[in-house]
């Protein structure tokens, strides 16, 4: 296995399939494009785009069709590319280089996933990279190449020959889901972080938390803290106490 395999595999701290992804009427209609689309329910498009704010659901999105095409063409047909773990450091072109003749070798059902797309539109390499691969993938017979970012289409700034190939596809808005579902959202979050949020106590944190994920997940880490610091499960007197240490009380 080349030694940088671990920038091809899905996030390994998470577990994420269409089973668990939170649900909401503004997501659902994507959900179910990219559930059709890695099960090949349609044959055409051979691309699909999808865009959204951060938490949304995106990488879970990626990872759901990801688990749908290696159940369909076996172990090691779905490939997942985080952009953000590409760029930034030396030998870029080296690694972009091998990354080619990887992709190249693979099995012609290869389900190619990219994640956070949009740092590719201020590194023109990247850029270039993109677009060999989903020259690649899509040219196959059963390829498929789906990617992520979080700025829809008539805020890219791509090259136009990316912008192009993007568009020959499918593009789909991802939404947040609505306040209804915040709890489970934020018991998604908690999850994520080896966390055991309990209904009751994510019901009572949503509605004193800021609204920004950024925000949550820090206030999630603190509780997880203390929660492992007093050796007790995470309660609502746990997140009170937890609340008033970070108000300085």
């Amino acid at each position: 296995m080349i030694d940088f395999q671990m920038k091809l595999d899905f996030p390994q701290d998470r577990n994420d399939s269409f089973q668990n992804f939170i649900l909401g009427p503004s997501n659902q209609t994507c959900a179910e494009l990219c559930r059709r689309f890695a099960s090949l329910q349609d044959k055409d498009p051979k691309s699909l785009v999808i865009h959204g704010p951060p938490f949304s659901g995106k990488t879970h999105l990626l990872a759901a069709m990801g688990k749908v095409a290696g159940w369909r063409v076996g172990a090691g047909a779905a490939v997942y590319i985080d952009c953000a773990t590409l760029t930034g450091g030396r030998g870029e072109s080296d690694i972009f280089g091998r990354l080619k003749e990887y992709v190249s070798a693979l099995d012609q059902s290869l389900f190619l996933t990219v994640d956070r797309l949009e740092i590719a539109q201020k590194n023109e390499e990247l850029a270039s990279l993109v677009f060999h691969l989903y020259n690649e993938v899509t040219a196959r017979a059963d390829g498929r190449f789906a990617a992520a970012l979080s700025v829809g289409p008539s805020d890219w700034s791509f090259p136009e020959w990316l912008s192009t190939r993007l568009l020959w596809g499918s593009v789909a808005e991802l939404r947040p889901v609505g306040d209804d579902t915040r709890p489970q959202v934020l018991m998604k979050m908690a999850a994520d972080m080896r966390m055991t949020l309990p209904a009751e106590a994510a019901l009572w944190l949503v509605t004193r938390l800021p609204r920004d994920p950024s925000s949550q997940m820090q206030a999630l880490a603190r509780i997880d803290r203390l929660s492992l610091t007093k050796g007790k499960k995470i309660s609502i007197p746990l997140i009170k106490e937890a609340v008033r240490q970070a108000d300085g009380g």
